[in-house]
């Protein structure tokens, strides 16, 4: 036996303990983030037939300015103060406004309020109900912001829990190094073997079926499963550990919150512009690049005294691809103050902006969606399948010494 034949055997029991090790501490998170990933594959469409009180919109006619929005949402309650405002797309679509509670005159301290989305008929300005985006609540207002919350933070305070998934991803993506190696047969030729593990037995036991659902699913699907590891954990520990390591071999352009830093105002100022004068600005961008877009909704940052307009090509279609441009403005004068356009910038600007499309299949539109729900529920059944593996395993290890124990007892 040659020394490299001889070193297999003596490795491989140990990468069958880390594999087991690692898939065990990490199956609680990676269950919960798989399947809630499925599900939100399709959030949007989701949440809208879930909610057709919500997202469905009777008025007719001309759609009312974005002055006319805010107006209409902070006169229905004047504590709300309006932070986010979208641009009609389709009629008979509601517009979904983001909200911040105003401070009070006489305390200083923001008002109780228990929601942060108002949807409103962009025609009449009617309000058509209120939700706390990403409140832990399972009615059907609720459910689809709250599995969009649970997948991405675990619903924990601070970054805690956005910290550890990311740490669950890295050792997702790393143990499935070890799963493929562990497929590996150690009998030759290899691929004349191999492809046993990417087959089911039929008419097998209950355990050998579970252990070809385990080792074959996890072939088939191997490459998709490690970009969505890979791409999870470059999304919860952006600014903690990727942009310092891409850093390292590619210049990046400054991130909005780096560049936006030195802007940090304590107590922020009140706005010289409104949400018209910065959808007029993104207007101005848009000519002057040559883009075939439109602004589709601004978000006002009081902290940093700037207003967030995204801008796409028209159509259902606009988050599909590697995403699109975003442009902030000063809120005193208009000032462009940084633009965020996916595909452009160095290599490594270009592979951070890859990371979320990948990770969300919208890279490549529909199909790409499609490819992502299955690819979570593929992950929930292959967690599920390795714990009752172990399960089993470890019941059986139990029973001759069970039997032993009688034994000497009697």
């Amino acid at each position: 036996m040659t020394e490299a034949s001889s070193r297999g055997p003596r490795l491989r029991p140990w990468l069958v303990r880390l594999h087991r090790w690692v898939g065990l501490a990490i199956a609680p998170f990676l269950i919960v983030s798989a399947l809630t990933g499925s599900a939100i594959a399709f959030r949007e469409e989701l949440d809208a037939w879930l909610n057709p009180d919500l997202f469905a919109a009777p008025g007719v006619g001309t759609p009312l300015a974005p002055s006319g929005i805010v107006a209409a949402v902070e006169a229905a309650d004047p504590r709300v103060r309006v932070v986010r405002v979208p641009l009609p797309h389709e009629p008979g679509e509601a517009l979904v406004v983001g909200v911040q509670p105003r401070l009070d005159s006489v305390t200083w301290r923001p008002f109780a309020i228990d929601h942060n989305q108002v949807f409103v008929d962009p025609v009449t300005g009617v309000v058509l109900g209120r939700r706390l985006f990403g409140a832990a609540r399972l009615d059907r207002a609720h459910l689809m912001p709250f599995l969009y919350q649970l997948h991405f933070t675990l619903m924990t305070p601070a970054r805690w829990g956005v910290w550890l998934l990311g740490g669950v991803a890295i050792l997702w993506f790393l143990d499935g190094f070890v799963a493929l190696a562990l497929t590996l047969p150690r009998a030759r030729p290899l691929l004349a073997y191999w492809g046993t593990a990417w087959r089911i037995k039929r008419g097998a036991s209950a355990y050998r079926r579970n252990f070809d659902l385990h080792r074959a699913g996890g072939l088939w699907l191997w490459s998709v499963l490690l970009v969505l590891a890979f791409s999870g954990a470059a999304l919860n520990l952006t600014a903690e550990v990727f942009r310092p390591v891409v850093s390292l071999v590619s210049t990046l352009t400054p991130s909005a919150r780096e560049a936006g830093a030195p802007r940090l105002r304590r107590p922020p100022a009140e706005p010289k512009l409104s949400f018209e004068d910065a959808f007029a600005a993104a207007r101005c961008v848009i000519a002057e690049r040559g883009w075939a877009m439109a602004p589709l909704q601004a978000a006002y940052i009081r902290h940093y005294g700037a207003y967030f307009v995204s801008v796409a090509a028209p159509g259902p279609d606009h988050d599909d691809g590697i995403g699109h441009p975003h442009l902030f403005f000063d809120d005193q004068d208009g000032t462009l103050l940084h633009a965020e356009v996916p595909g452009e910038g160095s290599a490594g600007d270009i592979f951070l902006d890859l990371q979320h499309p990948l990770h969300t299949g919208r890279i490549i539109g529909l199909p790409g969606r499609i490819l992502i729900c299955i690819a979570g529920l593929v992950t929930a059944a292959l967690t599920i399948t390795g714990v009752v593996l172990w399960a089993t395993k470890r019941r059986r290890a139990r029973r001759p010494r069970a039997a032993m124990e009688t034994a000497t007892a009697e």
